[in-house]
């Protein structure tokens, strides 16, 4: 395809040659002044194809301004692009198609304008709304016509960008429970950063802390406001587990470990954060909405692999040493879950994610899985994305 592509200029230019000997020995030999007449007719569109054969693309630059790189889900790229030339032939019917990595023509923008004589040309565009992920920009296409499209001519500038699209992050208000020991594992986590007895000293208040975290016997003594400091266990008692492998409702899981961290960000609390397959990496601490936003970027690149189910090798210290633990995952099997457990023999208590398509249900290889996943501690929930809003499950193992 690419050969005949290539190949498709030089013969239309033979074309073209061929279509101006032959009008030009018909009207030598046949005489008479409509032969003539037809000659001069196509005489001026000939020329001009075969200069706009001459004519050098490579002439052309290019240059490329994108708004943001950095968008939100469902956002749309704005870009500005400037074609310029050093001379100035004039060229009619023009089409520009920006090229993309995934390759759809559907999406591709494309301009066709008549240029004329001008040097300078700009194009400002804006896409659709994206889904997550690293969008990469390959390059223009400038493609050149003459009137009757006899000679169609096109070159390609290239000028690799990206546009990174975070993944979507839903309105989950509160952080799920845990019903594991006489408090529940959550709540022993949260009091790993709430507990007074975990203090381990205070710092000047800062404007968004906590009133529950005032040191007041400091602001009595001294008049000035404190912020008590806690020891950092969170770190240690509460990880999150992205699972990695190919799944129907992997954008859902996503989309729910994303959710999930963001409000342990907005809460100013510390949490571990691991995804797992070959892609995968390991967060000891996600701390603060900068932290969220790193996880964020590794979210937006993050893809399924069907040795997706393997914790990788940084991350498997860290599980080993977590005693709670919230796991995201797709369809469940017991397989799965006994080898989940095996890596992480120092977790106690947990809750696993199961993420079903709408409307899907758990089968019997999914309850029996479940069941000996909460043989050995872990709270099982079947759940949509249609629950992440209010943070409900829509059934739990037993």
């Amino acid at each position: 395809m690419k050969l005949l592509r290539r190949a498709a200029p030089p013969l239309r230019f033979v074309g073209l040659i061929l279509l101006l000997a032959g009008t030009f020995a018909y009207a030598k030999f046949q005489g008479g002044r409509v032969s003539w007449t037809v000659f001069y007719m196509l005489l001026p569109f000939l020329l001009y194809g075969i200069l706009l054969f001459v004519y050098p693309l490579r002439d052309i630059g290019f240059r490329r301004e994108l708004e943001r790189r950095e968008l939100p889900f469902g956002g749309s790229a704005q870009a500005e692009i400037t074609l310029t030339r050093r001379f100035p032939f004039p060229l009619l019917y023009v089409s520009v198609k920006e090229e993309t990595k995934e390759g759809d023509p559907a999406r591709n923008p494309v301009l066709l304008f008549l240029w004329g004589f001008r040097r300078r040309k700009k194009w400002s565009y804006r896409t659709g709304p994206l889904g997550r992920g690293e969008h990469a920009l390959e390059g223009v296409t400038v493609e050149v016509s003459d009137f009757f499209g006899w000679m169609k001519k096109s070159v390609f500038l290239p000028s690799r960008e990206t546009v990174l699209v975070l993944p979507k992050v839903l309105g989950i208000r509160h952080l799920p429970t845990v019903a594991s020991d006489g408090r529940g594992a959550a709540a022993a986590a949260s009091s790993a950063v709430m507990d007074p007895a975990a203090a381990s000293g205070i710092r000047e208040y800062e404007p968004g802390d906590r009133v529950s975290r005032i040191h007041w016997s400091a602001f009595a003594r001294t008049g000035d406001l404190y912020t008590k400091e806690f020891e950092d266990r969170r770190s240690q008692d509460l990880f999150l587990i992205l699972d990695g492998r190919p799944s129907e409702t992997f954008e859902a899981q996503v989309s729910l470990a994303a959710s999930l961290l963001k409000l342990s960000a907005e809460n100013r609390a510390v949490a571990g954060f691991v995804t797992l397959g070959p892609a995968g990496a390991a967060f000891p601490l996600v701390e603060g909405l900068e932290g969220h936003h790193d996880v964020l970027r590794h979210l937006a690149r993050f893809h399924p692999a069907e040795e997706g189910g393997s914790i990788p090798h940084e991350g498997r210290s860290l599980i080993g040493t977590a005693r709670t633990m919230i796991v995201v995952t797709g369809r469940i099997s017991a397989g799965w879950v006994e080898r989940l457990l095996g890596e992480s023999p120092g977790v106690r208590s947990g809750l696993l994610y199961s993420v079903l398509a709408p409307g899907e249900r758990p089968d019997g290889e999914a309850l029996a899985a479940a069941k000996k996943a909460s043989a050995q501690g872990l709270d099982v929930r079947f759940v949509t994305e249609r629950d992440f809003e209010t943070a409900q499950t829509e059934g739990r193992a037993s």
